[in-house]
């Protein structure tokens, strides 16, 4: 394998997302006279028997040897690798009709900390989210419950339901003013609303079915 006849992969797993995905396809050149690098996307193979070659950017190049990671993984890989296990860098990819550039080096490594961080943004989001939906969805069902809102709900978003015939059966929509807040479909045990509109609705007084209407 030379730069003038790259080696062609497809992408497998999900290790390196976002940036590479299972099916993309990777155009992977050999190292020849230049030196592994901290932030290149390398191909080698895998001391783990169970796995053949393996897609992971560098993470650290010293006396002992190579370290690896995938992108999308929290852990180094438990190996050390030598410069005869890397196969190549991956330089490019195509998805669908796209193709574009794989980054390695310090270009490669700031990319890969971006990506960290929004990770860790992400589950920082997600952490407050939760804590959010466990401490006001108990006063949202009170709410709900109570009946407060619909009392003061103007005439004009009174909900309305419509039906609509499909191959499994009717479809019922809850609407108010021209807007979909809620569905039941067919062999659903229960309807379907969106947030917040459960304020302004009577649960109890739908209909199950559209013979009920």
């Amino acid at each position: 394998m030379d730069e003038r006849n790259p080696r062609r992969l497809t992408g497998k797993g999900i290790s390196m997302h976002p940036l590479l995905r299972g099916g993309d396809g990777l155009k992977v050149i050999p190292y020849t006279d230049r030196r592994v690098c901290v932030g290149d996307v390398v191909v080698f193979r895998s001391p783990d028997p169970k796995m053949r070659e393996v897609v992971h950017r560098v993470v650290s190049v010293d006396s002992q040897g190579i370290r690896t990671r995938g992108d999308n993984n929290n852990h180094l890989d438990s190996w050390i690798l030598q410069p005869e296990d890397i196969i190549g860098r991956v330089v490019s990819a195509k998805r669908e009709d796209r193709i574009f550039a794989v980054h390695g080096g310090f270009r490669g490594t700031i990319i890969a900390r971006m990506i960290r961080v929004k990770k860790r943004i992400d589950r920082i989001i997600s952490g407050i989210r939760r804590l959010l939906y466990k401490i006001l969805h108990p006063v949202y069902r009170r709410l709900s419950q109570s009946g407060i809102f619909r009392k003061i709900l103007p005439r004009q978003f009174k909900p309305r339901i419509l039906c609509f015939k499909r191959p499994e059966g009717t479809e019922m929509q809850l609407l108010i003013h021209n807007r979909i807040i809620g569905r039941r479909c067919p062999g659903w045990d229960d309807w379907q609303i969106r947030r917040p509109f459960r304020l302004f609705i009577d649960e109890e007084s739908l209909p199950r079915q559209s013979s009920d209407l």
